[in-house]
């Protein structure tokens, strides 16, 4: 298995100069303008070359 490669992270976007209100859930890639004005909850990362199996849980 190859590591996901890490592309940005989800949190609080802030506007330049406090200007409007902030974006709670934003998605901040890397290298991009706003990466220093957010707080970041969690990391994203890019998956390739995956199947997505369905998952039912066993009734109880």
């Amino acid at each position: 298995m190859q590591e996901a490669e890490k592309i940005g992270v989800r949190g609080t976007l802030f506007r330049p100069g406090g200007a409007g209100e902030p974006d709670p859930d934003a998605l901040v890639l890397y290298d991009t303008p706003n990466e220093a004005l957010v707080i970041a909850r969690n990391i994203v990362r890019e998956l390739r070359q995956v199947a997505v199996a369905a998952f039912v849980a066993a009734a109880t």
